[in-house]
């Protein structure tokens, strides 16, 4: 085994230790132990990938190009800097490996909380995105042709206990919001955060209620409430905000808007949406002068059966 490897292990080991225990130091201590396991495991991935070369060929931040004496260049490592999770990312690909589907987002940007002196975030929000990270050991493990379970067997029950509670407070959360009559899909609810902690923990407060006008949002994390437009607000943003970035990126309208009924940024126009997800009104359809689809983001209440341009050329014709 290498040294990269057998400090994984020990780092990871020491990070599940200390979150264990659970107090708000040793979930400090945790932060910084686990997230250095999971960099260094990561790594250790690559560096099998490639036995032949030197490691720091492989895991090395910057390179330099030096001529090769035959008219060409080679490149060399400059320093000790070794690559960050986004450059491990970018480098699984190149090398054609997986990489894992856990989201480990939070835990960075609290950890790096942890490194400047002021975690912001409540203890109980990094001691989720620490537990939500679990997977990623499973898969990086799997990509070296190691036995997690036994490598880790110290921590293993911690792992499976903690992992499997998560996810299931997490399920539960998503289909509290999902068994609502809302008037379009909704999906993607898992990447709803609370404005409070960073918690993906959000969903009902009355799990039960499926009426959108009844839905009032809970934090199961921090136990921040969330009244009905707030929520609505953050399903709508969770469900299309990547149909929303596709638009802008090519140069349309956003997908989601301000409904001119409510107020509410709840209305989706998607091509296959046209609604408002707060109080369910429908300000589209075709200008009746001619015959586009009226753009939400356009939309003007004088003339609601006019297009953008056609009512802007009626208001030009009406001041004349």
């Amino acid at each position: 085994m290498t040294e990269i490897y057998d400090n994984a292990v020990t780092s990871i080991v020491l990070g599940i230790e200390d979150f264990r225990e659970g107090s708000d130091a040793r979930m400090i201590s945790a932060a910084r132990n686990y997230y250095a396991g999971l960099l260094l495991l990561a790594k250790e991935c690559l560096v099998r990938a490639a036995p032949d070369a030197d490691p720091m060929d492989v895991i090395g931040a910057k390179f330099e190009p030096v001529p090769d004496g035959d008219g060409g260049v080679g490149h060399e490592v400059v320093g000790h800097t070794t690559v960050d999770f986004a450059q491990l990312k970018r480098r699984f690909k190149a090398f054609a490996l997986s990489w894992p589907e856990a989201d480990v987002e939070k835990l960075q940007r609290f950890r790096n909380e942890v490194e400047h002196y002021h975690l912001r975030a409540p203890e109980g929000a990094l001691r989720e995105a620490i537990a939500s990270s679990f997977p990623m050991i499973i898969d990086f493990f799997e990509t070296l042709g190691e036995d997690p379970q036994e490598t880790l067997s110290s921590v293993w029950d911690t792992i499976l206990e903690e992992t499997a509670a998560f996810e299931k407070v997490k399920k539960s959360c998503v289909d509290s919001l999902v068994r609502v009559d809302w008037p379009g899909e909704v999906r993607d609810l898992d990447r709803m955060s609370c404005r409070a902690c960073s918690s993906s923990l959000i969903g009902q407060a009355d799990r039960e209620n499926t009426a959108p006008g009844g839905v009032r949002g809970k934090c199961f994390q921090c136990g921040e409430e969330f009244g009905r437009d707030t929520i609505i607000e953050m399903v709508v943003e969770a469900s299309y905000e990547i149909d929303s970035y596709a638009a802008t990126k090519d140069g349309q309208s956003s997908a989601i808007a301000t409904c001119p009924e409510c107020g509410v940024h709840a209305y989706v126009q998607s091509g296959e949406v046209d609604v408002c997800f707060n109080c369910q009104e429908t300000v589209g359809g075709d200008c009746s002068r001619c015959g586009t689809n009226i753009d939400i983001n356009e939309y003007n209440s004088d003339y609601p059966n006019l297009c953008g341009y056609c009512a802007h050329v009626f208001e030009k014709v009406m001041q004349e």
